[in-house]
C-alpha cells in the first residue's frame, strides 16, 4: 500500500482559500495606497509624522521614508531613501533606529487588513505595532546617545532603484509581486502538507510549545506562528484566516499569535533587506526579538486579565469567529 504524501485535491482547495483570503485584501489596499500617493495624501501624513521622526532621533528628512514604508513596504522605503539627500549622512545609530522602525511598521495597510480578516481589530494592531516601534526606537535613541554608541557614519549599500512614475509600470510591478506571492503560497502549503504527513509538524510544535506557552499562545496557533516568524505575516496571516474560518483556532490564541507575528515576522527576508542600511544586526534582530517577546507577553497578559466583553471590544473582530470559539 503506497503512502500518499500529498493530497492534491486538499492542497488545491487550501491554495484557493488562502489565495482568495489574501488577494481580496491586498489588491484593493494596494490601489487605495497608490491613489493616496498620487493625490498628495501621503505628503500630508508625512508632515504630521515629522515630530515622531525627530522624537526617535532621526533627521526630519526621513519622515517620507518612514511613512512610505508604513503605507507600502520596505522596498519602497529604500527607493525613497536612495533619492533623499541627508546632510552628513546617517550614523550607525540612526541607521539602526531607521531599520528597526521599518521592520516594526512596514506595509501596515496590507498586513493590518490581513490581521483583521484573521480575527484582530485593525486599530488594535496599528496601535500595537506603531506604539512598539516608537517606544523601541526612542529607547534605542536614548541608549545610544547616553553611551555614545555607533556614532560613526553608516555604510549604506543600496542597489540602483528606478522610480515607478507611470501607472502601467506600477501596475506591472504589482502583478509581478502578486504572481510571486501565489507561487510562494503553493510551495508553502505543499511543504506544510508534507510536514504533516511526515509528522514533522508535530515535532516543530513540540519544540515551540514551551516558548509559546511562556508568552500565552495556545497550541492551536503554534504552526501559524512558526510560519509567520520565518516567512512573513502575509503567509502566517493567510493560514490564520483559513484556520479561524474553519474553527480550528481559539479566539485568544488567534489574537496572541497575531500580536507576536505582527511585531516580529519574516525574519530572513526583511532583516537581510534592512542590513543594506548598515545598522547593528544585534539591535535590529536579537534585541528587537527580545523586546517583541516582552511586549507580546504584556499585551497578551493584559488581554487575558480583563473581562471577555472588554477584550473583544478592544481587540477582536468577532465576525471572524464562530460561537464555539468565542473565547
Amino acid at each position: 500500500m503506497k503512502l500518499k504524501i500529498i493530497d492534491f485535491d486538499r492542497l488545491w482547495q487550501d491554495v484557493l482559500i488562502v489565495s482568495w483570503a489574501l488577494f481580496r485584501v491586498m489588491i484593493p489596499t494596494l490601489i487605495i495606497v497608490k491613489i493616496a500617493q498620487e493625490t498628495g495624501l501621503v505628503d500630508i501624513l508625512d508632515f504630521f509624522f515629522m515630530p515622531v521622526t525627530q522624537f526617535i532621533g532621526l533627521p526630519k528628512e526621513l519622515s517620507i521614508v518612514l511613512t512610505t514604508t508604513m503605507l507600502t513596504n520596505p522596498y519602497a522605503g529604500l527607493i525613497i531613501l536612495a533619492s533623499t539627500d541627508i546632510l552628513g549622512g546617517l550614523s550607525v545609530a540612526q541607521s539602526t533606529i531607521l531599520a528597526s522602525f521599518m521592520l516594526f511598521t512596514h506595509a501596515l495597510p496590507v498586513e493590518v487588513a490581513i490581521s483583521r480578516q484573521a480575527g484582530a481589530k485593525a486599530y488594535f494592531i496599528v496601535v500595537v505595532r506603531v506604539g512598539t516601534a516608537i517606544l523601541y526606537c526612542f529607547l534605542l535613541h536614548q541608549f545610544f546617545a547616553y553611551f555614545d554608541l555607533f556614532s560613526g557614519t553608516a555604510v549604506i549599500t543600496l542597489p540602483e532603484f528606478s522610480s515607478t512614475s507611470t501607472l502601467p509600470i506600477w501596475a506591472f510591478n504589482q502583478v509581478k509581486g502578486l504572481v510571486f506571492i501565489q507561487i510562494v503560497i503553493i510551495v508553502l502549503l505543499a511543504a506544510l502538507e508534507i510536514l504533516k504527513k511526515l509528522q514533522i509538524e508535530r515535532l516543530i510544535n513540540f519544540v515551540m510549545r514551551p516558548f509559546l506557552t511562556c508568552i500565552g499562545i495556545g497550541e492551536s496557533a503554534s504552526t501559524i506562528v512558526v510560519v509567520g516568524l520565518t516567512l512573513g505575516l502575509g503567509f502566517g496571516g493567510g493560514l490564520m484566516i483559513k484556520d479561524v474560518k474553519s474553527g480550528n483556532v481559539k479566539q485568544t490564541d488567534a489574537i496572541g499569535a497575531l500580536v507576536l507575528i505582527n511585531l516580529f515576522h519574516s525574519v530572513i527576508e526583511d532583516t537581510s533587506l534592512v542590513m543594506l542600511l548598515g545598522p547593528s544586526l544585534f539591535y535590529v534582530l536579537v534585541c528587537r526579538l527580545i523586546f517583541s517577546l516582552i511586549i507580546a507577553y504584556i499585551v497578551i497578559s493584559l488581554l487575558k486579565a480583563i473581562p471577555d466583553e472588554v477584550r473583544q471590544k478592544l481587540s477582536v473582530n468577532m465576525k471572524c469567529f464562530t460561537s464555539d470559539y468565542a473565547s
